[in-house]
């Protein structure tokens, strides 16, 4: 059978297109209580659902639908003699639901140990175990809380066996002929992960992929876990090749281990030569500023970072195969658009957009049509890579959330963005954060004020510094910061900007009333 990844964007979108009008008719319309409510108001028949054009007819999916009862948004059939358990109009588990699970339970394929250690009645026992495993939730974990309301994500055992684990396998992902100069991930690759240990997609999805595919990697659960100190002497020890972080926790990781460097505490970071980043936009700028920073630490000289991006709702995230390369999509068990969000007609090929995602082929939580809200200012194509000689959605960046990246400050409408790139980009700056205020808090219309905290990079000219930022940050937004604060303490600093989240850092805090 021919490798999916390797066939013809045409051809890939004609599979999946096909399996998820085939999902929908199957699994969502009966099963999902959300939508198939959805479809009924709006009398949509998803049996007549062929083409795209049909399937652009189905309303998009807010994050606040799934706010509002994430439950419902969980696959969850009817069983005979257990319908009370399901308290939604959803159908009854049929006979052809039950073949697949009847096969597997005969055969004992996939392989269960259960009947090792309890009775087990082949239609109560083994069967039930089958049925179960398909749809009864086994895991969950939520979102990093940007919003201030964390939503779970629901995942069943059926989705880690068929799913989960071939996506796992992407990470080791190569082109034809690598390139012998640049490092490359391979089965003995050691990676080291400082996401924080935390329920969210960030931490567990590490943790998910070396179990499921057999990776090496050493999980600190963060900085509040094992401290930063202590991490790098770990790595630097354990000759560590990758690390996985969010990047503005890097940056400071980084600076940490260059100092211990010069101090003599650690030898050079030699075995250092990729790191993996997500959880916050990431620049071409930045990565060169890491980059940098991880060389004067003794990394490999041609340290690499790869940029990841996902969501709770999505249940994975995607990477790059090679760096500022885009983002691959899996084409697989997602259906991927990217529409104008005035509109909600499709952009054209390269053309900025908002993504809108559909599952195929999972249980649990699933969406159709859901609007991420994530603008992708470099657009989408359906294309063979010429990195790594396979076939993906690939998107490229900079990625920003379409709404709440942007703001007006002093009447000026500022990509937020930009604003933290300007300040980030200015040399000598090792740590910052932007404070958005009124210039009267107790009135609703005041002056806004821009005031910046910053982390001087040792033997910084602080007055050159000073005048450096507000150049470049009038520059770049056409907003003068109206007071840049120097800050002593960078330890007690860089903590208190993940204080908030224990993931993302809060370089951008607005306290203004609106």
């Amino acid at each position: 059978m021919a490798n999916f990844y390797r066939l013809s964007p045409s051809r890939q979108r004609e599979i999946t297109f096909r399996r998820l009008v085939a999902y929908l008719r199957d699994y969502v319309e009966p099963f999902h209580p959300h939508l198939r409510k959805r479809f009924r108001e709006a009398g949509i028949d998803v049996r007549h659902l062929s083409t795209y054009d049909d399937f652009r007819r189905l309303p998009i999916v807010t994050k606040d639908d799934y706010r509002a009862d994430p439950r419902a948004f969980i696959l969850q059939p009817k069983v005979r003699g257990r319908e009370d358990r399901v308290p939604y109009d959803t159908a009854r588990l049929g006979i052809k639901y039950v073949v697949r699970p009847l096969i597997e339970a005969a055969l004992n394929r996939p392989r269960e140990y259960a009947h090792l250690f309890r009775r087990m009645p082949f239609v109560m026992g083994k069967l039930g175990r089958r049925i179960a495993e398909e749809w009864l939730p086994f895991h969950f974990h939520a979102t990093a809380g940007t919003s201030g309301e964390p939503t779970p994500a629901v995942y069943t055992f059926y989705e880690a066996r068929k799913i989960l684990s071939e996506l796992s396998y992407a990470a080791l992902l190569q082109p034809d002929r690598p390139d012998p100069e640049l490092p490359h991930v391979e089965w003995t690759t050691r990676n080291l992960s400082v996401m924080p240990g935390v329920p969210h997609l960030g931490f567990f999805q590490i943790v998910m992929s070396k179990f499921l595919a057999g990776f090496s990697c050493f999980d600190t659960c963060g900085g509040k876990v094992v401290p930063t100190a202590r991490q790098i002497e770990i790595l630097s020890k354990g000759k560590f090749e990758g690390i996985t972080a969010v990047p503005s926790y890097l940056s400071y990781w980084l600076r940490t281990a260059r100092a211990m460097v010069e101090k003599g505490e650690i030898p050079p970071l030699s075995s250092l030569a990729f790191a993996l980043v997500g959880a916050e936009p990431v620049s071409p700028a930045m990565k060169e500023a890491l980059q940098e920073i991880a060389r004067s630490a003794g990394a490999h000289p041609k340290f690499r970072i790869y940029e990841a991006y996902g969501m709770t709702e999505m249940k994975w995230a995607f990477t790059e195969c090679s760096q500022n390369g885009g983002i691959h999509l899996n084409p697989r068990y997602w259906f991927w658009e990217l529409l104008d969000p005035r509109t909600w007609e499709p952009v054209p090929e390269g053309e900025p957009g908002v993504l809108v995602f559909s599952h195929v082929g999972w249980r649990g939580t699933v969406f159709v049509r859901h609007n991420t809200g994530d603008w992708i200012a470099g657009g989408m194509a359906w294309k063979r890579c010429e990195h790594c000689d396979h076939t993906w959605v690939t998107v490229k960046g900079p990625i920003s959330r379409y709404e709440r990246d942007f703001t007006k400050i002093k009447g000026t409408r500022v990509a937020l963005v930009d604003l933290k790139e300007a300040v980030r980009a200015t040399p000598g700056v090792a740590s910052f954060q932007i404070e958005l205020s009124s210039e009267d808090p107790r009135e609703e219309i005041s002056r806004d004020r821009v005031i910046v905290t910053v982390v001087p990079a040792p033997g910084a000219d602080r007055e050159g510094l000073r005048g450096e930022l507000s150049g470049r940050v009038q520059k770049e937004t056409e907003v003068t910061p109206d007071e840049i604060r120097f800050e002593e303490n960078a330890e007690a600093f860089e903590s208190s900007l993940f204080a908030r989240t224990g993931i993302k850092a809060d370089l951008i805090v607005d306290r203004r009333k609106r």
